[in-house]
């Protein structure tokens, strides 16, 4: 009998993938203090990896124990989707923490930029007031989407490599369905 997939066992992966993913972050804005050259391009790639690994091993994980023989193409988007969710709800948390915490002057300088682009664009005193206080929740807001579109990505192009296992008869010949 199929169970049904839990929070308690796929949780950890989106725990995991937050956790290096913070790591990632820690050691990009560790290494910005002591390197001139943008590492943006290195550090982007290192995420898109760490996304592909947990949530090819959350998948495995779906196929092998849940899932072992009605396992689908949808399934497999919906495992990775979950383990984006949380991935994506505590980097939300960790990039708030970040930007009051860790590495304000960055996020200052970003929101300076943005209100320099609306001022090129002739907006009222008024509006550039409302959009100094918008811009750090529009930051946190535009990570949870950007997390869940990787996490989507990321499953579509793992969710093909598992296939469904034909059950195995008593005579352990395959059997055909």
């Amino acid at each position: 009998m199929e169970q049904k997939v839990t929070f308690g066992n796929l949780i950890k992966y989106g725990l995991l993938l937050a956790l290096a993913l913070i790591i990632l972050s820690l050691i990009k804005v560790y290494l910005k203090n002591f390197i001139d050259q943008d590492l943006g391009l290195i550090f982007m790639l290192l995420q898109a990896a760490a996304y592909v690994f947990f949530i090819y091993c959350a998948i495995r994980f779906a196929v092998k124990y849940l899932y072992a023989t009605t396992y689908s193409f949808a399934k497999g988007v919906k495992v990775g989707l979950f383990i984006g969710l949380i991935t994506a709800i505590l980097m939300c948390i960790y990039q708030y923490i970040e930007m009051k915490f860790i590495d304000p002057a960055f996020y200052q300088e970003q929101i300076e930029i943005a209100i320099e682009q609306k001022i090129e664009m002739d907006i009222p005193e008024e509006a550039l007031g409302i959009a100094r206080s918008i811009i750090p929740i529009s930051i946190v807001i535009g990570s949870f989407i950007q997390s869940l579109l990787i996490s989507l990505f990321a499953s579509l192009f793992v969710s093909p490599f598992f296939k469904k296992q034909q059950p195995i008869d008593f005579n352990n010949e395959l059997t055909d369905n």
